[in-house]
């Protein structure tokens, strides 16, 4: 049973910490994101060495996905019980309910008191945590479900929950438009080119990915004869997606509320981007080669993969696109850390070059043919990175 559960225990824990946190107010609002940091990062490092090879095989896959469908349903509920804590109302008598079990289990603790003494350093937590949840726990759990194409369910699990970090294009971009063209730098727009540094891809490698998404539907549609402003356009359901979890939050919290979850909404933009950038980067192909493992860098460290729904397995998730427990190991190109470690290596430059530049390196040894070599010494060059334009480098 624990080759299942292990998908699905990172994500329980960590919902009931950050939903406790909220309720209880004050420095404990942080306790999501140190979950994250502490846990997530700090474990991954103290397991550096550690490996996942197996491949197991599953008998019953609807384990998988209720362990998916239920960490959606704790993303709701953390969102809305952030917004709760923001607010001064008590819509559907939810902290009265809480006080009450609370007290049935002989815990003196007063909700209502305790969302009072909230100031703006207790909120400032709160959409931190919600926003570690949503970027890792959520965008795993979503780009998981978004991929499921064939299955209406699980797409509408997978929008949704999207749509609590205000994911507009991601699903339509990403699905229809990386997939596609991974490794095509200035094509693919989270394939960055060597040299490019994460700011630059943050503001407009954003820019240029929301624009993708809608140039999919655009095209798509006017095959069909339509206006890109058509009721059938995708990117716009996800907009109205975002835009009832913003009134919902604005209901239930204030302006408040919106504030925090604004936090939340940009803090999982940047944790998401972060994820991207490293994975992806500077990696290349050539036109009308087939995506392999090859083409983008993984991880197999367990709690890595534990938190992230085995994203780390990320060169078989675009070789094969099947569900995450499917992701099959093999040799392929690694980094040397988990993917929540990378992440957070992403926002420090000179940390992310000091990584990067050896990945890089081993990559173009190891892992592209010669065709590849040649193109990539252009690149090399116009990156003006030192490092990978020494005489010893291929």
């Amino acid at each position: 049973m624990w080759k299942y559960l292990r998908f699905g225990y990172i994500h329980w824990i960590w919902l009931t910490v950050a939903m406790a946190g909220f309720l209880a107010g004050g420095w404990w609002m942080w306790s999501g994101v140190v979950f994250l940091f502490v846990v997530g990062v700090g474990g991954e490092i103290l397991t550096a060495g550690a490996r996942d090879e197996t491949n197991p095989d599953y008998g019953h896959p609807i384990i998988h996905d209720l362990i998916l469908y239920s960490a959606v349903l704790g993303h709701f509920a953390a969102t809305l019980v952030a917004a709760w804590t923001s607010g001064s109302n008590d819509p559907f008598g939810f902290g009265a309910w809480v006080n009450e079990v609370l007290q049935s289990q002989g815990y003196e603790f007063d909700v209502f008191a305790a969302r009072a003494e909230n100031d703006w350093l207790a909120y400032l937590g709160a959409g931190l945590s919600l926003g570690g949840l949503l970027g890792v726990s959520g965008i795993s759990a979503s780009h998981e479900l978004t991929h499921r194409t064939g299955n209406p369910l699980d797409l509408w699990f997978g929008r949704w929950d999207f749509a609590l970090s205000f994911g507009t294009n991601f699903a339509t971009e990403h699905v229809y438009g990386h997939h596609k063209n991974l490794g095509y730098p200035g094509v693919d727009t989270v394939s960055p080119k060597r040299g490019v540094g994460f700011y630059e891809f943050l503001t407009a490698g954003a820019m240029q990915q929301w624009l993708g998404g809608f140039g999919i539907e655009k095209k798509r549609l006017e095959a069909q004869g339509k206006s890109q402003f058509s009721p059938g356009n995708r990117v716009l359901h996800a907009w109205a997606r975002g835009a009832s979890v913003v009134i919902a939050v604005a209901w239930i919290g204030g302006l408040t509320g919106v504030l925090v979850w604004v936090v939340a909404a940009a803090f999982s933009k940047y944790i998401l981007e972060g994820l991207n950038f490293f994975s992806h980067y500077g990696l290349i192909r050539l036109p009308g080669e087939k995506i392999t493992t090859r083409n983008t860098f993984s991880s197999f460290n367990p709690l890595s993969n534990h938190f992230t729904f085995n994203l780390g397995r990320h060169g078989s998730h675009h070789e094969h696109d099947t569900p995450y427990y499917r992701f099959q190991y093999k040799p392929m190109p690694e980094s040397p850390y988990g993917y929540l470690t990378m992440t957070l290596v992403s926002w420090i430059p000179p940390l992310f070059w000091k990584l990067m530049i050896p990945m890089l390196r081993e990559w173009d040894a190891r892992w592209a043919t010669p065709a590849e070599l040649a193109l990539l010494r252009e690149h090399n060059r116009e990156s003006g990175i030192a490092e990978l334009l020494d005489e010893g480098h291929p």
